[in-house]
C-alpha cells in the first residue's frame, strides 16, 4: 500500500486548478486531472473521491495563508489609520491576484450550473475573508481605536470601499494588475473614506 504525501495531494490540485480554469468545471474530468498530474487515476482515486473534493481543495489552497495574513495586521500599539492601511494593503493584494480573479471568472461562469461550487467558493473564499476583516474590526472596537458596533458590517463596508471597481474591472480585463504603490494609494483613500464614519471620538 503506497503511503499518501501532502506533496502528491498538492501535485493532484495543483493539477485540477489549472485545467478548472483553463477548460471551466464542466469540461474537466478525473483521467484529464489525473493526466495533467502524471499519476494514475487509481491514485488520484486515493486523494479525492470526486471532483466537487478536488475543487473545494483548490478553492482552500488559493487563499491558503493569504486569509490568515489579515488578521496579523493588528498592532495594540499602532493607531487605528496604521493597522487599516496594512489591512487594507493586504486585502487588496489577496483579491486582485490574478489567480484569484481568473476563480472569481471561474464561478461566475459555472454557478448557475453548478450552485454547489458557488457555496464552496464563498464558504471558503469571501466568507473566511470577511470573518478576518470582521477580527481585526473588533480588536480595533475593543481598544477604542474605531467606533463599532457591529464589527462584520464593518467589515463588510471596508472591503467594499476598498475593492471598489477595482476588482470589476480586473475581471473585465479593462485594466492591468495595480503596482505595490497603486495597491497602497487605493487603500490609503479607502481609510480614509472608512474613518470619516468609523473613527473613534476623541477624548474630551
Amino acid at each position: 500500500m503506497r503511503v499518501k504525501t501532502v506533496e502528491q495531494r498538492n501535485e493532484f490540485i495543483s493539477a485540477a486548478g489549472h485545467l478548472f480554469i483553463q477548460q471551466g468545471y464542466a469540461d474537466v474530468t478525473m483521467e484529464a486531472i489525473a493526466a495533467t498530474a502524471g499519476k494514475s487515476k487509481v491514485t488520484l482515486y486515493n486523494y479525492f473521491s470526486s471532483k466537487e473534493e478536488l475543487f473545494e481543495a483548490f478553492v482552500v489552497q488559493a487563499g491558503a495563508g493569504a486569509v490568515e495574513k489579515l488578521t496579523k495586521v493588528y498592532a495594540e500599539e499602532d493607531n487605528a489609520q496604521d493597522i487599516l492601511q496594512r489591512l487594507g494593503v493586504a486585502l487588496l493584494h489577496l483579491v486582485s491576484r490574478p489567480d484569484v480573479i481568473a476563480l472569481d471568472r471561474l464561478i461566475i461562469g459555472e454557478a448557475k450550473r453548478y450552485p454547489e461550487l458557488a457555496r464552496i467558493f464563498f464558504e471558503n473564499g469571501p466568507k473566511r475573508t470577511v470573518a478576518a476583516l470582521a477580527e481585526v474590526m473588533a480588536h480595533c472596537m475593543e481598544n477604542g481605536k474605531i467606533a463599532v458596533r457591529d464589527a462584520e458590517l464593518a467589515a463588510l463596508h471596508f472591503k467594499g470601499i476598498c475593492a471598489s471597481d477595482l476588482i470589476e474591472n480586473l475581471m473585465w480585463g479593462t485594466v492591468n494588475p495595480p503596482t505595490k504603490r497603486e495597491l497602497e494609494k487605493i487603500s490609503k483613500d479607502a481609510v480614509k473614506i472608512f474613518l470619516n464614519g468609523y473613527a473613534a471620538s476623541s477624548p474630551s
